[in-house]
């Protein structure tokens, strides 16, 4: 069942749109994965015929055979990392054992950087890589195509590993885009400039030097002047943890756009920016309530 913030039926059954991402997970820094405060499962998402997993943390598979409605896992074509650390990508082998039908079929791509899949600590594992019939290692701006979707990479500072935000392109469709864990980067509000929706993780309230996270406050500075129709904040770390911090999850959107804090499950239509977020939680009886305004 979805309903509007006036408690109106609008339709019987939810419907995934076209074009969409699901929040999987929203959680992000070890603290809250240990807790699963909430879930760290990553992004699902299909869009331009391509349909894949960003980011595939500690119950990803678990979140998506949950998922209602149905999630096809065996039908991903891609299983994509941004970076190697263990919140966004400890399911990535389970994924790609999916995504081959357990190995039996030569399907999909793996993108990852090449820290994530060479070297004495690589987290996809050989026995994976050797599935997948096709391996693309990101490089800046160097764009590569999957299917009918072209995927631009954007280099990211993220406490010594290869990090990388994507920017997502298929003809006739809406250009949507991804910014992971990292510090702010002044090129950020040229790259991402044509998005009409982006997902940005952001872990703290306020900015930590020391730390290569994005702030609320560096969000909300980078809006000003980069303007999505629509942009979710995810990966919440330090605020669903501290006391007071949901407090700096509240007066987020400007002007120009629209800033909604994720929630597990949450559903973005890539074709209208429509926003939808889990109503009820019990698997069985999930219905979903459109976010107004």
């Amino acid at each position: 069942m979805l309903v509007n913030t006036d408690g109106d039926i609008m339709e019987e059954k939810f419907v995934y749109p076209e074009n969409f991402i699901k929040y999987l997970g929203t959680s992000g820094g070890r603290f809250s994965m240990i807790s699963q405060q909430r879930s760290t499962g990553g992004v699902w998402f299909r869009y331009g015929g391509l349909q894949g997993v960003i980011d595939p943390g500690p119950g990803s598979l678990v979140r998506i055979c949950e998922a209602e409605p149905r999630l096809s896992v065996e039908n991903i074509d891609a299983v994509i990392l941004t970076h190697k650390h263990i919140d966004h990508s400890s399911d990535a082998n389970v994924l790609i054992e999916c995504m081959t039908h357990g190995g039996f079929e030569s399907h999909g791509v793996l993108v990852a950087p090449n820290d994530a899949i060479n070297g004495d600590e690589a987290v996809v594992i050989k026995f994976s890589q050797r599935r997948v019939p096709r391996i693309i290692m990101p490089e800046d701006g160097k764009i590569f195509q999957i299917g009918d979707v072209r995927i631009e990479p954007v280099t990211h500072v993220h406490h010594g590993v290869e990090c990388f935000g994507y920017i997502f392109r298929c003809k006739g469709l809406n250009e949507w885009g991804m910014i992971s864990d990292s510090k702010m980067l002044p090129e950020f509000s040229v790259r991402y400039a044509k998005c009409a929706f982006m997902s940005v993780n952001v872990t703290f309230a306020d900015m930590r030097k020391h730390l290569d996270h994005i702030s609320v406050g560096e969000a909300k500075e980078m809006f000003a002047k980069l303007h999505p129709d629509t942009a979710v904040l995810t990966h919440l770390g330090a605020m669903l943890t501290a006391p007071d911090g949901k407090q700096y999850l509240q007066d987020l959107s400007t002007d120009k756009s629209r800033v909604i804090p994720a929630s597990d499950g949450m559903v973005v239509d890539l074709d209208t920016n429509d926003v939808y977020e889990v109503e009820e939680s019990a698997i069985k009886n999930i219905s979903y309530r459109k976010m107004m305004g």
